[in-house]
């Protein structure tokens, strides 16, 4: 068995016309230079890509990567063949890409074409496009085989998978995270750019796809630990000039800026402040304790009853208060002949 593991192998990286990162190829027999046409063994089958870096070496590493697969090869240098066959489809591209944005207008779908790509053969187009839920574009679809007499497939992609299709720049002027060197896209939730002390405007934190920035999550875990040795804002602490509140963190130079009380600010290190964790609050004189619990216990028993003539508590309802059975003064026992009360109207019985 053949093994796909080689000691020295020489990769270059190809970029396409619908995908701003460039993939790795290996290409040990050829000498190519950056800009050069080639035809590659892509996932579809064969395709047309510019060299985007030069030939180098990768001693002691596989062909084999844990997140790409193996490395696929470069085919051929590309011919002049290839280079017309290039150019024609990019302009089919484009034609297509207008004929379905036309027919999705006309028909009012509630979906954006992204970009439109065509195999090697010609034989089949793969249209790209985002939406918010299912669209029904099956009459769409069998109008444009019809008419550009190619097979047609209808893909939904996320609006970042399209950024990094796409590609651009982002707010600090770099190329796309997504389109550069990112593999995965991580979760990145609103949490982030509250710990960083970011503005929670949405043009200030969303992306070129319109959702939060990828690079949030780069510092994530800085901010965190230093959450843990400098206090928020908002914390009550004690330093060297007092007690104060909280009103600025700087979490990059391990600084905070306490309210002092009358209009007084100072900036302190983080290790000279401490954090208050349970304020002692002064409590309200009154009467508190063992009596002054009895004494409340007594009135909460006696709140909402009222004495009867025989010295026993009654309700406000008027009905006798229940009889414990287990109690001194009613054990249950049935009472006895003796104690058992007369009827009235009874007289008693003549003695002997």
């Amino acid at each position: 068995m053949q093994s796909d593991v080689i000691e020295e192998d020489f990769t270059i990286a190809v970029s396409f016309r619908h995908s701003a990162k460039p993939e790795d190829y290996r290409c040990n027999h050829l000498n190519l230079s950056v800009g050069d046409l080639c035809v590659v063994d892509s996932e579809r089958g064969p395709a047309i890509g510019s060299v985007a870096r030069a030939k180098m070496k990768f001693r002691g590493k596989s062909c084999c990567h844990k997140k790409a697969g193996r490395l696929r090869n470069v085919i051929r240098k590309a011919t002049s063949y290839d280079e017309e066959s290039y150019n024609r489809i990019g302009e089919k591209e484009r034609e297509i890409n207008s004929i379905a944005s036309r027919k999705v207008s006309d028909s009012e779908l509630k979906m954006k074409i992204s970009y439109v790509e065509v195999t090697y053969d010609e034989k089949r187009a793969i249209i790209s496009y985002t939406s918010d839920g299912r669209i029904d574009f099956r009459s769409m679809v069998k109008s444009l085989s019809k008419e550009l007499d190619v097979r047609v497939e209808m893909r939904q992609v996320g609006s970042r998978d399209e950024a990094k299709m796409m590609g651009g720049a982002g707010v600090c002027g770099q190329k796309l995270c997504c389109s550069s060197f990112l593999t995965d896209f991580s979760p990145v939730s609103i949490r982030m750019a509250k710990d960083q002390g970011l503005s929670l405007n949405p043009s200030k934190i969303s992306g070129a796809c319109g959702r939060l920035m990828c690079c949030l999550n780069y510092e994530n875990s800085f901010y965190k630990e230093m959450q843990k040795v400098v206090p928020r804002v908002g914390k009550t602490v004690d330093t060297p000039d007092g007690r104060g509140k909280v009103i600025v963190a700087d979490y990059l130079r391990s600084k905070v800026t306490v309210y002092l009380g009358d209009d007084k600010r100072e900036t302190f290190e983080a290790s000279s402040v401490s954090t208050i964790k349970h304020e002692q609050q002064q409590r309200k004189p009154g009467k508190k304790g063992k009596g002054g619990k009895q004494k409340s216990s007594e009135r909460g028993a006696g709140k909402g009853a009222r004495p009867s003539r025989d010295g026993r508590a009654s309700s406000k309802s008027g009905r006798p208060p229940a009889v414990d059975a287990n109690s001194s003064s009613g054990r249950g026992d049935t009472p006895s002949p003796a104690s058992k009360p007369k009827p009235e109207g009874e007289r008693p019985a003549p003695s002997d």
